[in-house]
């Protein structure tokens, strides 16, 4: 498994995080074909050697400015992604940084998420960083990002809502349950950008033991700071104890609800279920004033979270929904479909780290089959792992 450590003595933005993966072995003119691929038209990206105190870095850039005033809707910039012809991993990487500014911004102006328009983020420059990045990080491997500290300034800074506080509210809220500390001068240390990066890819930690490969510095815009303006960007590698194991990230939404009859649960169920949800579940708790009531939990891809969240505020009683996002392993898993003396049924076929395969017949199939030839399910499901283990010799 690849790992990126950030060393962030400076703070972070789209364009240092670039740099450095371009340092790395990222190369420019495939991320300059993603970049152009989105729909917005041609976006010259350049990428240079410069100096930053001590440091010879990469300093990325966006080389026409044009566009710096342009405001974009969340679910425009949102549908060229989608549309774009990207990696999968970068595509979704993508969609959940600008998923969670979105949500950061629609919390600061309380309005629905499609109502946020991007100002500074919906530049250009800003798609190009981040979707920039998500193809770097795809074209480097790297499977997860591990973060230190950030440093955050002081000060003001004018935008297209006015003079605006720094940290800008944005970074601000990005940054919740983020350790953060003071920064060594005043200014703008972490910009929107490079907060929704690290909120929606990493996660905080110290450099995790690893396989050094190679050390990128990404050169920030600033030149003259009291620590050198960079991002340090660490890539390894680990050997993994279970080299089958696959890992992407999902969102996990709850609600709990104190007056849901037992009778709609199965219908609200079967409502998340078909919004793509992965798995959903309910915990019997106790809510305040000692009212017994259910925690309703669903796993969905980050792509179905709007959908679900939807149903969930439809089919339930709940007035919100709490979200966040969790990485998770999972094993490589197939469906089959084997011969026995039932018919042709189906079982999952999933492989464990150590190589060999667990066979889990599928209870529906089972369940059909059973009641057409008048026997127990028990027995279907022994035809089944019969019928695999041919398969598997």
């Amino acid at each position: 498994m690849r790992i990126l450590y950030l060393d962030l003595p400076a703070g972070i933005a789209g364009d240092m995080l670039i740099g450095a993966l371009i340092e790395l072995g990222a190369d420019l003119s495939e991320i300059q074909a993603a970049v152009n691929g989105l729909g917005f038209g041609e976006i010259p990206l350049t990428s240079k050697t410069t100096q930053r105190g001590v440091f010879a870095a990469t300093k990325f850039d966006v080389a026409d400015a044009k566009d710096q005033h342009t405001h974009r809707k969340h679910s425009t910039i949102a549908k060229h992604i989608e549309d774009a012809d990207l990696p999968a991993r970068a595509k979704e990487r993508a969609l959940n940084v600008f998923r969670h500014i979105a949500e950061a911004e629609a919390a600061l102006h309380g309005v629905s998420i499609e109502e946020v328009h991007f100002h500074e983020v919906g530049a250009v420059d800003s798609i190009a960083d981040i979707v920039g990045a998500c193809v770097a990080l795809e074209q480097l491997g790297v499977d997860e990002i591990v973060a230190g500290s950030v440093p955050l300034g002081s000060g003001q800074q004018k935008t297209a809502h006015g003079v605006m506080p720094l940290p800008a509210p944005a970074t601000v809220r990005l940054l919740e349950g983020w350790p953060v500390r003071p920064a060594a001068g005043p200014g703008e240390w972490v910009t929107p950008t490079g907060a929704g990066l690290l909120r929606a890819l990493a996660r905080h930690g110290e450099m995790p033991s690893m396989t050094l490969i190679g050390v990128g510095h990404g050169a920030g815009t600033k030149e003259n700071r009291p620590v050198a303006n960079v991002v340090r960007a660490m890539l390894g590698e680990t050997q993994n104890t279970a080299p089958d194991l696959e890992q992407d990230l999902i969102d996990i939404l709850e609600c709990q609800v104190d007056d849901l009859t037992g009778e709609a649960f199965p219908d609200l169920l079967e409502a998340l279920f078909a919004t793509g949800a992965i798995d959903v579940f309910g915990t019997p708790i106790v809510m305040k004033k000692g009212r017994p009531g259910l925690l309703i939990t669903a796993l969905v891809h980050p792509t179905d979270t709007r959908s679900t969240v939807t149903a969930l505020l439809t089919h339930s009683s709940t007035l919100g929904v709490r979200h966040r996002q969790s990485s998770r392993w999972i094993l490589p898993r197939e469906i089959v479909v084997v011969s026995t003396a039932y018919g042709d049924l189906s079982a999952k076929k999933a492989t464990l780290p150590d190589g060999p395969p667990r066979w889990t017949p599928e209870h529906d199939d089972c369940a059909r089959a059973a009641k057409k030839y008048g026997v127990s399910i028990a027995e279907v499901y022994r035809a089944v792992l019969v019928a695999v283990s041919t398969v598997a010799s």
